[in-house]
């Protein structure tokens, strides 16, 4: 006898449904009465094995284990509040030309607008006034300086011949003194007006630092301040904004012959090599959460895709409302298989975060899958190994065959006609793992578990509760 491929759990109802038979039929003998779909109660759902195996059940045996302990948390991309930059322009002006647009890449000290400012024109002004002034200081001091060196070097000359006079005894003494005072008061002269000019010049070098000063705080760099001379616009208040740091313009609010002033902000740059991932954590877990912790990020946009961070930052305070705090994960903003853009990790995005905080030997260990929520319950169906219904007659009389319980793993011998009892039991539950879980009560070391098909089983418990039926 050739032998069928198993139907799917939908199928095989439709297809039962259709010859006027339950799918959870048990032994007849009640017809007529409403109690609800036999084979299925509150807690238990029987099945024939061809039926459990259609419906994808699985079982297997309980053991310990060791559960590693994972926190699971909610997350959200953030961009790195440390690394960006609002610009706004250091003096009101009326902007002339927009040089970079939203999106665009720049490097720290690249233009991208120019404001014509009076403000800037005024300072601009002042420091070429205070420059100009001081080289004019500068070549006084050096013309007088040489001036009236040159007229000490004359008073020398004399008093050196007066010298040579008076020791021929050609002349008499009065001369060489008088020589010798007039050289005194040249050099006198000379050094009263070169100390009081170096005083002027100090002075001047003093007001065209602080005219400097000025311009830098405004925005200018030094190849800005050595162009002012040479270019009318520079002199006329031509003011460049520059950016401050290398990054992508994320916001821009700035348009040609617009007038703004010291509060608006034009641009937003930010350094998306690096971003913040933000976890919230309730206060109950906070104290398993610890700066330095490797920590496993997984994004709803990107499935299958783990990135790999570590926690920087716990916040200090908790929220008021939700109890949770916020923590910090700082990831790199490398391309992501399958999405060739660059900065994929954009921020707004959803996910999860996941920190290992540990792990334990378990008395009881189930996978996560074989774990059925409903409500405020948890629970798990436990296959009764020592019941086994039989329909109440053979089909096909002298053709009796025994197949392989594909849901039933290392048990063979059900016949075609048998059924199998899966009992629904309250379990409490301890340590999550990543796939396993530990369970405190409820469950002992040897007995079977559904793992696989639980849907099922739940739908036909479902069933059960809603007939107000009993098993048979």
């Amino acid at each position: 006898m050739s032998r069928l491929a198993p139907l799917s759990p939908s199928l095989l109802l439709s297809a039962l449904a259709l010859l006027g038979c339950d799918p959870l039929q048990a032994p007849q003998g009640h017809a007529g009465h409403d109690h609800g779909p036999p084979g299925a109660s509150s807690d238990s759902v029987a099945l024939t094995s061809a039926q459990a195996a259609g419906a994808g059940v699985r079982v297997a045996p309980v053991a310990s284990g060791v559960v590693v302990e994972r926190l699971r948390l909610t997350a959200v991309v953030q961009e790195n509040l440390d690394a960006q930059a609002h610009l706004t322009p250091k003096v009101p002006g009326l902007v002339r030309s927009v040089r970079k647009q939203l999106g665009e890449r720049v490097q720290a000290g690249e233009v991208l607008c120019e404001l014509e400012s009076t403000v800037l024109g005024e300072a601009a002004s002042s420091f070429m006034e205070a420059r100009a002034t001081l080289e004019a200081s500068r070549g006084a001091l050096a013309q007088e300086t040489a001036l009236l060196t040159s007229s000490v070097h004359v008073a020398e000359r004399i008093l050196a011949r007066e010298d040579r006079l008076k020791d021929q005894a050609i002349t008499t003494m009065r001369p060489y003194y008088e020589a010798e005072k007039a050289l005194a008061q040249a050099r006198l002269a000379r050094d009263s007006r070169v100390l009081a000019l170096r005083r002027e010049v100090r002075q001047h070098e003093i007001h065209l630092h602080t005219a400097e000063e000025r311009l830098r705080i405004l925005g200018l760099t030094s190849a800005d301040l050595g162009a002012l001379e040479a270019d009318e616009e520079h002199g006329h208040g031509r003011y460049p904004l520059r950016a401050p740091r290398g990054g992508v313009i994320v916001a821009r609010d700035v348009t040609e012959n617009e007038f703004v002033d010291t509060s608006n902000k034009l641009f937003l740059i930010q350094d998306l090599s690096r971003v913040w991932v933000i976890a919230s954590v309730y206060e109950c877990d906070l104290t398993r959460v610890t700066r330095g912790q490797r920590v496993a990020v997984r994004l709803q946009a990107f499935p299958g895709v783990t990135l790999t961070g570590e926690v920087t930052f716990v916040d200090y305070r908790v929220d008021p409302t939700s109890r949770a705090c916020k923590v910090r994960i700082e990831l790199p903003n490398a391309r992501i298989p399958g999405w060739e853009e660059d900065f994929p990790l954009r921020p707004g995005l959803f996910g999860t975060a996941e920190l290992r905080v540990g792990e334990r030997q378990a008395a009881v260990v189930v996978p996560e899958r074989a774990i059925v929520h409903e409500g405020e319950r948890t629970y798990v169906f436990v296959e009764d190994q020592g019941h086994e219904e039989h329909e109440g007659h053979e089909e096909h009389e002298g053709h009796e065959e025994h197949e392989e319980d594909e849901g039933h793993e290392g048990h063979e011998g059900h016949e075609k006609g048998g059924a199998r009892r899966f009992v629904r039991r309250a379990v409490r539950l301890g340590a999550r793992g990543v796939e396993e879980v530990e369970v405190l009560e409820g469950l002992r070391a040897g007995e079977r578990v559904v793992v696989e098909g639980t849907f099922t089983l739940k739908s036909a418990a479902r069933q059960g509760e809603l007939g107000g039926g009993h098993s048979h």
